[in-house]
């Protein structure tokens, strides 16, 4: 177990192996030497505890919290289409919107700004909605950017809807069918 998933586990989050899935220990060697530097994360799908009951002690935003204990110089942004999902906190900002409009996304990149570290997608799991979303934000987005979709089914219809990027598909474990990453960067 590393820091992160310590973090995680504190705030009840799915990402991390004590509760469902594997990418905190992944997460934790990709952005463990930029910890200091990152400045913005933005993560789609905040979650409410009514639709986290797999995670027995989650708390409202757990990842979000995560990512602002783990990036002590890091602004997060939130986005969910639940009111309820909305709040803020200490470094912590929420959007209420539908990752499916293009007028969520262009409202939150002109909020938080385009010059976003990491951006992260653990909204619907639904590939088109995966698709959309990353259609439409990367293009916003500086080209530094680490973009990173969550829970992928299918990665390989993903990858090629997304053949204007390079796309790296991640198997964090065996456990579960989705339990992948997809790893999108500007060309």
């Amino acid at each position: 177990m590393t820091e992160l998933c310590d973090i995680a586990f504190r705030y009840g989050t799915d990402k991390c192996p004590r509760v469902k899935h594997n990418y905190t220990p992944y997460y934790y060697n990709l952005f463990k030497r930029m910890r200091n530097k990152v400045k913005k994360v933005v993560e789609l799908g905040v979650g409410v505890p009514e639709r986290m009951q797999h995670c027995r002690f989650y708390h409202l935003g757990a990842s979000l919290y995560m990512w602002r204990d783990f990036f002590p110089n890091a602004m997060v942004y939130g986005i969910d289409v639940q009111p309820s999902a909305i709040f803020y906190d200490e470094r912590i900002h929420c959007f209420l919107g539908d990752e499916r409009k293009e007028k969520t996304w262009k409202r939150v990149i002109k909020k938080a700004g385009s010059d976003i570290d990491i951006f992260i997608d653990d909204g619907s799991h639904q590939k088109e909605d995966q698709i959309f979303v990353a259609k439409t934000v990367m293009p916003m987005l500086d080209k530094n950017v680490i973009y990173i979709i969550e829970d992928v089914k299918f990665p390989t219809k993903i990858t090629n809807a997304l053949s204007d990027y390079g796309c790296e598909t991640i198997k964090v474990s065996e456990s579960y069918s989705d339990d992948k990453l997809l790893i999108v960067k500007h060309k």
